[in-house]
């Protein structure tokens, strides 16, 4: 297994699974019994205000092989998730194919977007050719973010008619773990991140969040308000689950 997903960046105790040491988060509240939950930054565990430390650790110990399995998981999918450059010629995931960066500083100030084949776009930047990758990755950025809330809006107007609901305002998120949530008040947020996914992938998260303002729960009546928009919700919720959205990283 990785090391790295072994130490939690907030670790706050540490124990022996099996031949692993694995630090990890502990969270105390007025819950009624230990819980574990490993995500991306490790294993976290949520345990009553009371609970001892060796009640938590005979859990641990009971667990450890889940534990070990998802933390192995984990690494796997991290070690999977690729990086972008931020450079001319640059390919970046878009929609289910591929965009590729164009710098030159004739280019319109706010960027420009061309479809030059199926699958295929090149964002035009006005940028030297060869400008230092922060100001690269700071421009797509600010150019992704006002896109993502364009497409987005355009896919809410398209689906939520046809839902019966009407959405009120929309915010972006940069969430690792959660594509979306909608509030009973009408308000949906979407992970910008999800412009690297295939357009129907995409609509089935603003689906799903729409869907939402009708039925708050994950219920089967909520699942059937999913289906009259998107029969093939399951599909697209797995291959959403499968490819890793790619890290923002200098």
């Amino acid at each position: 297994m990785n090391p790295a997903p072994l130490s939690h960046p907030q670790a706050t105790h540490t124990t022996v699974l099996g031949d692993d040491r694995v630090a990890y988060l502990l969270v105390r509240s007025s819950r009624r019994s230990v819980g574990l939950e490993v995500g991306d930054s490790g294993l976290t565990v949520r345990a009553p205000l009371r609970a001892s430390l060796s009640s938590i650790e005979a859990v641990l110990q009971e667990k450890a092989r889940w534990v070990l399995t998802k933390l192995g998981e984990r690494a796997n999918r991290s070690q999977q998730i690729p990086r972008l450059q931020w450079r001319h010629g640059a390919l970046l995931p878009y929609l289910g194919g591929n965009l590729q960066l164009n710098l030159h500083p004739a280019a319109p100030r706010g960027g420009e977007l061309l479809a030059v084949a199926e699958g295929r776009w090149v964002l035009h930047l006005p940028l030297a050719v060869d400008a230092p990758p922060a100001s690269v990755r700071a421009l797509v950025h600010a150019w992704w973010l006002r896109h993502a809330r364009t497409l987005f809006t355009e896919r809410l107007q398209r689906f939520a008619p046809g839902l019966g609901v009407q959405w009120r305002s929309l915010r972006l998120s940069n969430a690792r773990t959660r594509w979306g949530s909608a509030k009973s008040d009408g308000s949906i947020m979407l992970n910008w991140r999800l412009l690297h996914f295939r357009l129907p992938v995409l609509d089935y998260v603003v689906i799903h969040e729409l869907a939402h303002l009708r039925v708050m729960d994950h219920s089967p009546r909520f699942w059937a308000v999913v289906a009259t928009a998107c029969p093939e919700y399951a599909q697209l919720r797995a291959e959403l689950r499968s490819v890793p959205a790619p890290e923002w990283v200098l």
